[in-house]
């Protein structure tokens, strides 16, 4: 059961036609084998999760309900799939991913590898499909781009590319796994360290920015293990390293998406979209999207509306939380960040704890990667849109890292294992 969970995930990543299908049927799966597991359906529960469940369920109401009413959400067609999805899953994820520790943590990273893999998989078939001729690898994207399958047949760059960075944020698991003598454990790092390289091929190809703040932040953990095992390190070992460093920094350094990055300076209109919207939010309290300002790209002359501001309009904050406030007003919002932010304080504090005692390995950083590139994308993306696939796994994860970190905290070790110290 746990193989079929496993390629469930795999076929979710590669954004099938009937990927949400397949992403219920997967949730499915997992909870039958939850039920079906000989440690029965009793698991050490974060002690807020009742009340994160609760926000969730009432957020998806409330949030469907106005979107119904405001005439953004149909109930007709495919738009009646959009709307259920749109109101079970938040809550129906969270539930699925607090019961998932029960499989193991080597199941459970299993999964989330299995879905990084197919999503890579996805984007690089959407780069060889787009690009004339396929072997074209120079060749950049900045806009729109052909999806390799499904519906619609082309969108936003940013929709392939968080697909793409997923397995680039993974690049520190296999340097974790590289260091292991053991030959399983570094095949297990050749198999994750190339897909994280395409997945750097794939960022850069798409003139992509997010992936570089996701994997900064996937590395952060690992300095503290660096700086210690330096000690012991040879010189030259330690001069050679850093020789290394230097050098692949230098070769990524002349792309050209790189290049034009460096000479904008790092400048990004989002920030002036989230000034511009957070100075106009008493407009906007219902939702109906009421809010319009009009802000400046980067050289500080071209026009960039949004709402009914003049320029180029925007209808997007990117930023998940400012874009449910700007469809249905702060109820949903306020339900949402109740929900959510007990799991992100619990779960920071138990990422924290792992690196300051030295716990950390290289599953630990397969669930640090997935959480910033999650983080990363909630803050800066419109993840709610497109097809709506991360932001839904959003929900299972947040679920199975709170209650990982719960089995954790009752442990007292790094290794989560289920307990019947609580009825699910």
């Amino acid at each position: 059961m746990s193989i079929l969970a496993t390629v469930l995930f795999f076929l979710v990543g590669l954004h099938l036609p009937k990927a949400f299908t397949l992403l219920y049927v997967a949730l499915l799966v997992c909870a039958i084998q939850v039920r079906q597991s000989k440690l029965l359906t009793k698991v050490s529960l974060p002690a807020y999760w009742r009340w994160s469940f609760l926000g969730l369920s009432l957020f998806g109401i409330v949030y469907v309900t106005i979107m119904l009413y405001w005439g953004f959400a149909s109930p007709d067609g495919s738009g009646l799939l959009d709307c259920i999805s749109a109101l079970v899953l938040p809550a129906g994820c969270f539930w699925v991913g607090l019961r998932l520790p029960l499989l193991g943590r080597a199941t459970t990273t299993k999964l989330l590898l299995a879905y990084s893999l197919g999503s890579l998989l996805y984007v690089v078939a959407a780069l060889l499909v787009a690009r004339h001729p396929w072997w074209a690898l120079g060749e950049i994207f900045d806009g729109e781009i052909a999806t390799p399958w499904g519906v619609p047949e082309i969108v936003n760059v940013r929709s392939i590319e968080q697909n793409g960075i997923l397995a680039f944020a993974l690049l520190p698991s296999a340097l974790l796994l590289a260091v292991k003598p053991v030959v399983p454990a570094r095949a297990g790092a050749f198999v994750i360290g190339g897909a994280g390289l395409l997945g750097l091929h794939a960022v850069l190809s798409l003139n992509g920015r997010l992936g570089f703040l996701a994997l900064a932040l996937a590395l952060l953990p690992l300095l503290p293990v660096v700086w210690q095992s330096c000690q012991h390190w040879p010189k030259s070992l330690t001069a050679a390293g850093l020789g290394g460093i230097v050098l692949i920094g230098a070769v990524i350094g002349r792309h050209p998406s790189v290049q034009r990055l460096l000479a904008e300076g790092f400048c990004d209109e989002r920030f002036g979209i989230y000034s511009g919207f957070l100075q106009q939010l008493g407009h906007g309290l219902w939702g109906g999207h009421r809010i319009s300002f009009s802000t400046f790209l980067c050289d500080g002359t071209t026009p960039y509306g949004f709402g009914g501001g003049v320029g180029r309009p925007l209808t997007m904050v990117h930023a998940v939380v400012l874009d449910i406030y700007n469809d249905a007003g702060f109820l949903p919002v306020v339900l949402l960040l109740s929900a959510l932010l007990p799991a992100l304080a619990s779960i920071v504090r138990g990422f924290w704890s792992l690196s300051a005692r030295g716990a950390w390995d290289w599953q630990w950083s397969v669930r640090w990667s997935w959480f910033v590139v999650l983080l990363t994308q909630w803050l800066f993306q419109p993840l709610l849109y497109g097809d709506g696939l991360l932001y839904y796994l959003s929900f299972l994860v947040l679920g199975l890292l709170a209650a990982e970190f719960a089995l954790v905290c009752s442990k007292g070790n790094a290794e989560p294992q289920p307990q019947s110290t609580l009825s699910a």
